[in-house]
Parts: C-alpha cells; sequence; structure tokens
C-alpha cells in the first residue's frame, strides 16, 4: 500500500472520530440545555431544603409537593449575590409576595432587597 493511501486512511479515520465524538458531546450538552430550561431550584419554606422541580407550560408549578415530606411547601426562589452572598453560589431566597407575606423580600443571610429578576 502506497503512502499517500496510508495517509488517507488515517485522515478518514480521524474524521469519523471527530464526527462521532461531536455528536456525542453535542447529545450531552442538549440533554444538560433541556434540563436547565425544564427544571428550577425550589425552596421548602419550612425546612429551608432546596429541590430542583419540573416546570412546564400549562402546570401549576407552586407550591409544588416536597418530595421528602409530600407537603405542598416548594416555591420557586430568587438569588442574591449581594454583600457576602456574592462570595459563593449566593443566597436562594422566596420573595413575600409568593408566600401571601406583605411587604419587600430581605435576604436572610446578609439583609439586601431581594427582587424579581
Amino acid at each position: 500500500m502506497s503512502d499517500s493511501a496510508k495517509k488517507g486512511i488515517k485522515i478518514g479515520a480521524s474524521i469519523v472520530v471527530l464526527i462521532i465524538a461531536f455528536f456525542m458531546i453535542r447529545g450531552s450538552v442538549r440533554d444538560e440545555l433541556v434540563d436547565s430550561v425544564n427544571t428550577r431550584v425550589f425552596k421548602d419554606k419550612d425546612s429551608g431544603e432546596l429541590f430542583r422541580v419540573s416546570i412546564g407550560p400549562g402546570k401549576k408549578y407552586f407550591p409544588a409537593e416536597n418530595p421528602n415530606t409530600g407537603q405542598m411547601t416548594l416555591f420557586p426562589t430568587e438569588v442574591c449575590f449581594k454583600n457576602e452572598c456574592g462570595d459563593n453560589e449566593g443566597t436562594r431566597v422566596i420573595l413575600n409576595t409568593l408566600l401571601d407575606k406583605p411587604g419587600p423580600t430581605f435576604c436572610p443571610k446578609c439583609g439586601a432587597l431581594v427582587s424579581s429578576r
């Protein structure tokens, strides 16, 4: 077999490997993207535990059921990144309006005003 034929086979095999790798990476990224769009972090209003809850059109999504207790105590959160909360992943806060409480919502960790995006 000539050198040019060997070179052609190597190039062809490399292209096939790259195509397979592309589709494998694309599939995993797509799954993560779909999951991030269709879920949101909720917080239990009583225990403070965080959960990922699936959301979608035509679905009442809060309050949601806490899988540990069976109670409808999960609410969507906003994230405070102000003051010391910005040093890590932020602090998850349930807005007072979602809990039917009057007045603005303040971060329990740093005291900053938290509002919806």
